[in-house]
């Protein structure tokens, strides 16, 4: 992946000799130049660039105001700034490293130093960009169940009750949907407990062709899953039910897994406010209690929170 670095200075002297400088030690891709804060952001509106190296004292816009203007716009906040300054006064040095720039030279300053100062930041860069990435993989590793790729327990709360006081405060329609293997553990008896997982991964897979763009599917424990609808009534839910029902019933592969039997399913729905207005909790409850409803009466089916 390709870098970039705009030097932004009103001398063209001065902006070559840091050209030189950097092009000399092989530090960046693409060189952009500016000669003040003005022409630096419409560069900048264009371009996306790794590193900027700034003047403190240019005519319209100075490196300060600069600072001041990519400090208000967050895609500009992984770019790296070095200030450079004829002012050898502590005072500036201050104002610009508390302005946002990551290092703050002198004019003059010597080619090597400067381009040594910029491979270490860049250096920096990389290794943030790899924490980041290492971070943002952490996060999403810790919501997902590792068998099935579906969201774990942990998610379904934090965004089920999000969506629940979201559904409160506009006086929109929740469901949830509880669905659980029939006799999944005569599954595992009969053909092993890998051949269970492998039936398993199949209906979560099942169950993700069955999700709109702001809905999710959770597997909760075992054999059991949620699906949460947002914005869903309780006809939609049951016709989603319903579909997820027959879907798995009638799959190829499940049935092939099972033995030339149909892997059913017993299902609970429950739906904001019309089941309960009692929390997300409540909700998740009025759904279970369907659930085992619907086994009682013979599984394979779907049954509804109203009691």
């Amino acid at each position: 992946m390709s870098n970039s670095v705009l030097i932004i200075d009103d001398s063209p002297l001065l902006r070559q000799k840091v050209v030189e400088s950097l092009r000399g030690a092989c530090l960046f891709d693409n060189y952009f130049e500016a000669n003040d804060g003005f022409s630096a952001i419409k560069v900048l509106s264009r371009e996306e660039i790794d590193m900027l190296i700034c003047d403190v004292m240019m005519p319209k816009m100075d490196g300060f105001k600069l600072m001041e203007m990519l400090n208000k716009e967050k895609r500009f906040e992984d770019i790296m700034v070095i200030m450079l300054s004829a002012n050898r006064g502590i005072f500036d040095k201050i104002k610009g490293l508390e302005s946002g720039a990551i290092d703050y030279m002198t004019k003059p300053f010597h080619p090597h130093e400067l381009a040594l100062r910029v491979s270490i930041l860049l250096r920096m860069k990389g290794l943030q960009k790899e924490l980041k990435a290492k971070i943002v993989e952490l996060e999403r590793v810790t919501v997902l169940d590792a068998l099935t790729g579906l969201y774990n327990q942990r998610y379904l709360y934090d965004t089920l009750r999000r969506e629940y006081n979201r559904s409160e405060r506009f006086n929109l329609k929740l469901s949830l949907i509880i669905l659980d293997i029939d006799n999944f553990k005569d599954v595992n008896d009969t053909f092993g407990h890998q051949r269970g997982d492998v039936i398993i991964k199949e209906v979560a897979r099942l169950l993700q062709t069955m999700l709109r763009g702001y809905d999710f599917a959770v597997r909760y424990g075992g054999d059991e899953f949620i699906i949460v609808l947002s914005q869903s009534t309780v006809i939609g839910a049951h016709i989603v039910a319903e579909r997820l029902r027959k879907m798995i019933e009638e799959n190829p592969l499940l049935i092939k897994l099972n033995g030339g039997k149909s892997v059913t399913t017993s299902i609970g729905v429950s739906t904001f406010p019309d089941d309960t207005k009692e929390g997300y909790e409540a909700l998740i409850n009025r759904a279970d209690q369907a659930l085992y409803k619907a086994k009682r009466e013979g599984r394979n089916r779907v049954a509804y929170g109203r009691l």
